[in-house]
C-alpha cells in the first residue's frame, strides 16, 4: 500500500511537471513572439531641419546725406529681415553737414539689435583738392569711393557673409520684403527697381560699347510696370544684392581689372567685371520697392539735394502714404516761418484734406 502510494505521487509530481513544461513553452513562444514584433517595428526617422537664415552684410557710405538719413535708415530698420543676420559696415568722410552725428546717434541706439555695427568715420578733411562742389566728380572721389566698395566687398567676404546688400543713401526701401524678393529671385546679382519723380532708376536695359547708358525700347514698359518679372540687364546700381555664395562671386570687384580700358567709374566697373566673371545682372519688378534721388548735376549745390528731398516728401503724399523716418532718431522739427512775407495764406486747406495732409508732412 504504501508503495503504490508512492508510485502515485511520483506519476502526480512527473505529469505536473509535464503540464508545467508544456505551458511554460506557450508562454515562451508568445513572449517571443512579442519580441520579434517590436523588434521588427521601424526605428523614429527625424526629418532634416530647415536652412538657417542666410547672412546679410550691408555696407552704408555716407557723404553729405544728413538730409537724406532719417528716412534712409528709416527704411532699413523697418526691413522685415531678421536684424539678428545683419551686419552693417559703415563708411563716412568728407562732410560739411552733421551726416557723422545722425549715423553715430543711429549706431548708438540700434547697434544692440543687429548682429554687428561697424562705425569709421572722419571730420578732415571735409572737401577733395581740386573740388569744386559736393556734386563734383573728381579722379581723387571717384578712386576713394570705388575702394571703399571693394573695401566693403573684401570685408563682407571675410566674415563669410552670404549675401552683400548694397543701399546708397538716397535710396529709400519702402517694401519690408524687399531682402526676401531678392534671395527667392535667386540670382549672383539683381536689384530691385526704384522708382524717382523723372524716368531715373537703377538699371539700364543697354549700354554702349564703353559701358554708358544706352536707350532702349525696353526700358520704359519695365519702369511703368508694363512688364513685370525678373529681366537681365547690362548695369544695376545704387540698390542691388549680391550672393557670395555663388563660385562665379569671387571674380567681382569695383576696382578695375587689368583689361579694363574704360573710364574710372565705379558702376561701369563694376558691371565690366561682373560680364568678365559670366555673371548676368537682372533687375526685379514684381513689387513696387521704393524710390530713389536722381543724381546731382555737376553744378548743383547740397542745398539742391535738400530741395529734392523735400520734393520727394511731397510727391509721396499724391498715391502712397508718406515717406516714413528712424524712429531711433530725434530729427529737429523746422520751425515756423513766414519767409519774409507780412502773411502767407493756405487756400482750401479745410475743404480739401488731402491738401493739407500734405503740407504737414513737408
Amino acid at each position: 500500500m504504501a508503495k503504490d502510494r508512492k508510485v502515485f505521487c511520483l506519476r502526480a509530481t512527473i505529469i505536473l511537471l509535464i503540464t508545467t513544461i508544456y505551458h511554460l513553452q506557450f508562454a515562451l513562444a508568445d513572449t517571443d513572439s512579442s519580441n520579434s514584433t517590436e523588434d521588427n517595428k521601424p526605428e523614429i526617422v527625424f526629418e532634416e531641419s530647415s536652412f538657417q537664415t542666410p547672412t546679410i552684410f550691408l555696407p552704408i557710405i555716407a557723404r553729405n546725406k544728413a538730409h537724406a538719413l532719417p528716412v534712409y535708415l528709416g527704411y532699413i530698420e523697418r526691413l522685415s529681415y531678421p536684424k539678428s543676420k545683419i551686419s552693417i559696415w559703415i563708411q563716412s568722410d568728407h562732410n560739411i553737414d552733421n551726416t557723422t552725428s545722425i549715423l553715430n546717434e543711429w549706431k548708438s541706439k540700434v547697434q544692440h539689435l543687429y548682429h554687428r555695427i561697424d562705425f569709421h568715420y572722419s571730420e578732415e578733411p571735409q572737401s577733395y583738392a581740386k573740388e569744386k562742389g559736393p556734386a563734383h566728380w573728381t579722379r581723387e572721389r571717384f578712386r576713394h569711393v570705388v575702394n571703399l566698395k571693394q573695401k566693403a566687398l573684401e570685408e563682407a567676404r571675410k566674415q563669410w557673409a552670404d549675401y552683400i546688400f548694397f543701399v546708397d543713401c538716397d535710396n529709400f526701401l519702402e517694401e519690408p520684403d524687399t531682402l526676401y524678393h531678392l534671395i527667392a529671385a535667386e540670382k549672383t546679382i539683381v536689384a530691385p527697381m526704384l522708382e524717382s519723380t523723372s524716368a531715373y532708376s537703377n538699371f539700364w536695359c543697354g549700354i554702349t560699347d564703353k559701358g554708358y547708358y544706352k536707350r532702349t525700347p525696353e526700358y520704359m514698359p519695365t519702369l511703368k510696370h508694363e512688364r513685370t518679372g525678373c529681366f537681365p540687364v547690362p548695369m544695376v546700381h545704387s540698390t542691388f544684392l549680391v550672393d557670395l555664395r555663388r563660385t562665379a562671386s569671387a571674380d567681382l570687384q569695383f576696382t578695375p581689372l587689368p583689361s579694363y580700358q574704360g573710364d574710372y567709374d565705379d558702376l561701369i566697373m563694376f558691371a565690366y567685371a561682373a560680364r568678365e566673371a559670366g555673371v548676368q545682372m537682372y533687375i526685379l519688378n514684381t513689387e513696387y520697392f521704393g524710390q530713389l534721388l536722381i543724381p546731382l548735376e555737376y553744378e548743383d549745390s547740397l542745398e539742391d539735394d535738400v530741395e529734392q528731398m523735400i520734393f520727394a516728401k511731397l510727391e509721396a503724399t499724391i498715391d502712397r502714404p508718406p515717406l516714413l523716418t528712424s524712429e531711433y532718431l530725434s530729427v529737429p522739427e523746422i520751425p515756423a516761418s513766414k519767409l519774409g512775407f507780412d502773411e502767407i495764406y493756405m487756400i482750401n486747406l479745410e475743404r480739401r484734406e488731402d491738401r493739407r495732409d500734405r503740407k504737414s508732412v513737408v
